[in-house]
């Protein structure tokens, strides 16, 4: 267990995620943005899993922190847009420092004739959203003040924490609620 943390090591996500998956219909155009405006280095060039005949692509840092990005090329044709749903992202985020990290990024953004949304309090972070040039959309979140700012670090996670725009929907939101069982270390389900 890290020291700092009363998530045991094994179970944290303090590693990033592994990768993510996009479709573009310009691999080209989609390198150039994450090269040239976000500073990723093209990783790898595999052939795609999605469509025969296309490419995969995948940028990162070459620290290799915080995983990758991957956009498997698509015949326009052929890609349509997704509904929103079960097995749907709507969105990926990046980390930025602080409030004046994300400041910045959002000038760079903003002069690079990008769409930015306003700067968005989600209480534990805070967001701007802009969009690569699929469409998909990009968060760019601060990395605090963190969840621990509302409740004990030694018990977070134990009860439902909801801003303050949703504590009026408090019971109909916990009437919806699964309870989530942890599987044994080892087993499948």
């Amino acid at each position: 267990m890290d020291s700092d943390s009363a998530i045991p090591s094994e179970m944290a996500l303090s590693h990033g995620m592994h990768h993510i998956t996009a479709f573009a219909s310009d691999l080209e155009r989609t390198g150039a943005f994450y090269e040239e405006l976000f500073g990723l280095k093209r990783l790898s060039e595999t052939a795609s899993h999605d469509e025969s005949g296309q490419t995969e692509w995948a940028w990162g840092h070459e620290s290799g922190r915080g995983g990758e990005i991957r956009y498997a090329q698509m015949r326009p044709a052929n890609l349509t847009h997704a509904k929103i749903g079960a097995g749907q992202t709507h969105h990926f985020a990046f980390a930025v420092a602080d409030d004046d990290a994300q400041e910045e990024w959002q000038h760079r953004l903003v002069t690079a004739g990008l769409s930015v949304s306003p700067v968005m309090n989600r209480m534990y972070f805070k967001s701007i959203y802009t969009r690569d040039p699929d469409g998909h959309v990009i968060e760019l979140a601060t990395n605090g003040p963190g969840f621990a700012d509302d409740e004990d670090q030694a018990h977070l996670g134990e009860t439902l924490k909801l801003p303050p725009w949703l504590e009026r929907q408090r019971e109909a939101i916990e009437a919806r609620l699964k309870p989530i069982t942890i599987p044994v270390q080892g087993s499948i389900s």
